[in-house]
C-alpha cells in the first residue's frame, strides 16, 4: 500500500488516500477514514458506492460520517471499475458503463482488487480482523454479493437494492453469477428491498434474498423507488452493522 496523502478533517476524522496493487498489478485508488486519537484496533467497514458513483460520493461520505465520525469504526472505499479515478463513469446509461460489464473478468478482477485492499488495510495493524463488515447496495451488491461470497474475512454485510431481473442486472448480464454466488454467503446479512424499485424486479430481489446462504439474514422492505430509501431505513442498516461489529470486536 502506498499512502498518497493524509488529511485531518474538521470532524476529527483522519483521511488517508492510498493505492494498492490490484488484479494484474494495476493500481487501485482508495481512501481510508479513521477517528483521530484512536490507539486500539477498531472494527472496519468496506464501503461500496452505487452505479455511476465513486469512493467519495455523497452516500459514501454520509456512511463515513456515521460509522467513523460518530462511532469510531474505520471505513474504507475503492472505486468500482470504470468509476471515479478508474474511469469516471457518471451515468449508468453511458457506453463506458455497459462496456465495463462486457469485460469477461470484471467481477473476478474486482474481487481481487477488494481482497488486495483488505490485505493492505489489515497489514496496517490498526483494525480488528475479526470485525470487518461490508456495506454496499445496488451496484455495491452487484459486486458485493460475489465478493462477500468469496471473502471469509467479511463477518457481517449490508446488501440489497439488487435482484436477478430488471433493467440494471439485465444490462450487466450477471444474473447467473449472482444466483451462483448468493448461496455461498454465510455471514449475517441485512438486506434492503425497495417495494417499487424500477431497476430491479421485486420478485427477483426476494429470490436473491432467499438464495443467500446465511443462517442469520434479515429482510427490510420499504415503499418507494430505487433511490427512495428512507432515513429510517438507512439508519436501520447502519445500526445493524454497528451492533454486530461491536459485538464481534468486544468478544475477540
Amino acid at each position: 500500500m502506498e499512502i498518497t496523502s493524509t488529511t485531518t478533517l474538521d470532524s476529527g476524522v483522519i483521511e488517508r488516500r492510498f493505492t494498492v496493487a490490484g488484479a494484474g498489478g494495476r493500481p487501485v485508488p482508495g481512501v481510508l477514514w479513521t477517528k483521530a486519537g484512536t490507539s486500539e484496533p477498531t472494527p472496519l467497514v468496506l464501503l461500496m458506492h452505487g452505479g455511476s458513483g465513486s469512493k467519495t460520493n455523497a452516500g459514501i461520505l454520509s456512511q463515513r460520517d456515521h460509522y467513523t465520525g460518530r462511532h469510531g469504526i474505520a471505513t474504507a472505499a475503492i472505486d468500482g471499475p470504470a468509476h471515479g479515478d478508474r474511469g469516471g463513469v457518471t451515468s449508468i446509461f453511458e457506453p463506458e458503463y455497459a462496456e465495463m460489464w462486457r469485460r469477461p473478468r470484471v467481477v473476478d478482477d474486482m474481487n481481487m482488487d477488494l481482497a488486495a485492499t483488505l490485505d493492505a488495510l489489515l497489514a496496517l495493524g490498526e483494525f480488528d480482523p475479526a470485525a470487518v463488515g461490508w456495506h454496499g447496495l445496488s451496484f455495491g451488491s452487484m459486486l458485493g454479493v460475489p465478493y462477500v461470497a468469496t471473502e471469509p474475512r467479511i463477518a457481517v454485510a449490508v446488501l440489497g437494492l439488487c435482484g436477478l431481473r430488471g433493467p440494471s442486472v439485465d444490462r450487466a448480464g450477471i444474473s447467473e453469477r449472482l444466483k451462483a454466488d448468493a448461496p455461498r454467503i454465510t455471514c449475517p446479512v441485512y438486506y434492503q428491498v425497495q417495494w417499487d424499485d424500477e431497476r430491479f424486479d421485486r420478485d427477483s430481489a426476494l429470490e436473491l434474498y432467499d438464495l443467500i446462504g446465511s443462517k442469520d439474514k434479515r429482510l427490510q422492505s420499504t415503499p418507494g423507488p430505487h433511490g427512495g430509501v428512507s432515513v429510517e431505513a438507512r439508519d436501520a442498516l447502519l445500526a445493524f452493522l454497528i451492533a454486530l461489529l461491536t459485538a464481534l470486536h468486544t468478544s475477540a
